[in-house]
């Protein structure tokens, strides 16, 4: 009998992020090893991942940490093509957020996927439901339903 493995929702595979003009003529270097603090010395150009590849499933609480400045958020900006890689792949539910075009992208973080920021403010005048709601709020969604879906994204959480 054969089981049939679930997909990965997001994969991200062989992923590196240098910061300036010419990153991509830096990449060999740093693939061959090059340190953050040279390839910063020698180039101006600053090293934001390298080499990242990583699996989340269906289902699956998935945790980046790490130390401040050590590439989260960089990462995390990727995974909606708020940051463009340097090199490597981003595929979220089966499509190459990559080649995504204008409109597709926009539609892409509507509805698939987008971020809160660290400093996200809450608003204030809403409860802790209504601010989980929001974006389903902004997209147009009847309030029971997105209430309802809400509540099904919390309720693992209580």
């Amino acid at each position: 009998m054969s089981t049939t493995q679930p997909q990965p929702m997001i994969q991200i595979k062989n992923l590196y992020k240098i910061f300036g003009p010419k990153d991509k003529s830096f990449l060999q270097a740093v693939k061959d090893g090059e340190s953050k603090d040279d390839l910063l010395a020698r180039t101006g150009h600053t090293l934001g991942l390298k080499d990242i590849n990583l699996d989340v499933y269906p289902g699956e609480i998935f945790v980046i940490m790490g130390l401040s400045g050590s590439g989260k958020s960089t990462l995390i900006r990727h995974f909606n093509r708020l940051i463009d890689p340097s090199e490597g792949e981003i595929i979220v539910d089966g499509s190459d957020v990559m080649k995504l075009s204008d409109k597709e992208l926009r539609e892409f973080r509507r509805h698939k996927m987008s971020m809160v920021f660290q400093r996200f403010g809450l608003l204030p005048h809403k409860t802790v439901i209504d601010n989980v709601a929001y974006g389903l709020q902004i997209q147009g969604m009847e309030k029971a339903k997105r209430l309802d879906t809400a509540k099904s994204w919390i309720k693992p959480l209580v």
